[in-house]
């Protein structure tokens, strides 16, 4: 912080302190979005869809619930077309009363510049404004794999994020920025485990880059080596943190239905299923969303192959979205949860597979179930433009810092307290009001950083 904001901020504060001395309770500013973020344990959730095919209607209709997230990808720099795809989504997700999750798929890591991103700022703003939209902005996700044309290149990953974090934090205090690399068992990726992408194969991993990607010093890049820090573009610049954690099988076999393990998800969240080894790693989640105190987007689904044999896809899906929705009970900074909802073809499989939850209505119905008995917001959430329709029911529908060894060694052990009641008197609120307009007005004339949106008890 500038000396001179430093120093307004003191006489403000000073001020202030003056006003309420006279017996009023002492009391905290409430962020100016605290509104739009979710609460404790209640993370949002929401589809990634194939906006091809479906709408956000669509898949509230078939699902029989509102929901709070809806997730789309796009090529990046952003052109005339992509404006209107990108409007689209903000449209429909407002109107549902969701948050909007712009996945961008650069290009290149090197040609998109500082234009590109202040086009993109811009045009986040004018949507929050238009649209009373917020957004989730997730840059070049699963930079760590190998099957991305932006993949494990992490110096000129970590300056594009930058690139981009900046101009869309100097235009809106509606749009977060979201670092979400994919899950590290493989890493680094013979075989496109994990992925959301679909994208061009990535290029060979270049010697500058080889260098920074071997963290153990053995002159290789393996397993053994860190697959998340040397690509972390830094606490100043990200927002939200996440990871895409697909769900292919037990042994990560292509094309196999296979029952998940009542501890799978979590054997992911401690950094143990797939590793094959017992180095012992610090988990994503305390290094990343522990720390530094940064909400956790987590991407999943469950593949069901329909021509394979097995179990169908109810009893692999089932045991699957329960241990998503209960992962909350152990770490309160998972913040929403982007279900993969599409039908795709996998070209490790060879044919197309499902990985949603509603095209099959008793699928839909038992999800829905378990969903509203969750605890998770969905929706309308505050802030954005609800259109969604008061006579829909449920049953109205068929279908650690960055550093490992200075990472605490529990996850449960980072969590926060929750919020507190202010005791504000009502006559002091005028008072409060006061203060608060003021300091909003300096903070905003001196362009003093900004809020991240973080979920309230991480404060």
């Amino acid at each position: 912080m500038r000396p001179v904001v430093t120093a307004l901020a003191g006489r403000l504060a000073a001020g202030a302190a003056a006003v309420l001395a006279g017996g009023l309770l002492a009391t905290s500013v409430v962020p100016a979005h605290a509104a739009t973020e979710p609460e404790p344990r209640a993370p949002w959730f929401g589809p990634d869809l194939d906006w091809r095919t479906d709408t956000a209607e669509a898949y509230v209709d078939r699902l029989g619930t509102d929901v709070s997230l809806f997730g789309r990808s796009f090529v990046y720099p952003l052109n005339d077309s992509t404006d209107e795809a990108v409007s689209d989504l903000s449209d429909q997700a407002a109107d549902e009363g969701a948050v909007a999750v712009v996945t961008l798929q650069p290009t290149s890591l090197t040609e998109p510049d500082a234009q590109d991103a202040e086009r993109l700022g811009r045009l986040l703003a004018d949507l929050a404004e238009a649209d009373g939209s917020t957004f989730l902005v997730r840059f070049a996700p699963e930079m760590n794999g190998s099957w991305t044309a932006w993949g494990q290149q992490p110096r000129d990953y970590v300056r594009a994020f930058t690139t981009v974090a900046d101009g869309v934090h100097a235009a809106t205090d509606e749009a977060a920025m979201v670092w979400a690399p994919a899950y590290g068992a493989g890493y680094p990726f013979d075989r496109a485990v994990n992925s959301t992408t679909t994208s061009a194969d990535a290029p060979a991993i270049s010697p500058a880059a080889r260098r920074v990607l071997d963290t153990d010093g053995d002159g290789r890049v393996t397993e053994a080596d860190d697959p998340y820090g040397p690509y972390y573009p830094g606490d100043d610049v990200v927002d939200w943190v996440g990871l895409t954690m697909l769900r292919y099988g037990v042994t990560q076999q292509f094309g196999a239905n296979t029952v998940p393990a009542p501890d799978e998800l979590d054997e992911r969240f401690k950094e143990r299923f797939g590793y094959g080894d017992d180095l012992g790693r610090k988990t994503f989640y305390v290094r990343f969303a522990g720390t530094p105190n940064q909400p956790f987007l987590l991407t999943t689904s469950a593949l069901w192959n329909p021509r394979a044999d097995g179990p169908d896809a109810l009893a692999i899906q089932r045991p699957w979205w329960r241990q998503v929705l209960a992962a909350t009970e152990e770490r309160p900074r998972l913040g929403g949860v982007l279900w993969l909802e599409q039908e795709r073809d996998e070209p490790e499989i060879g044919n197309a597979v499902e990985w949603g939850l509603t095209a099959n209505p008793a699928i839909a119905r038992a999800f829905r179930t378990d969903l509203l008995d969750s605890g998770y917001d969905l929706g309308p959430v505050a802030g954005t433009t609800s259109g969604t329709d008061p006579d829909r029911t449920a049953g109205d529908s068929d279908a650690d810092d960055r550093s490992p060894a200075a990472s605490p060694t529990s996850e449960s052990d980072d969590e926060a307290a929750g919020p507190q009641d202010s005791g504000v008197p009502p006559f002091a609120l005028g008072v409060v009001s006061a203060v608060v307009v003021l300091l909003a007005a300096a903070m905003v004339a001196l362009s003093i950083r900004r809020r991240r949106m973080r979920p309230p008890w991480l404060r």
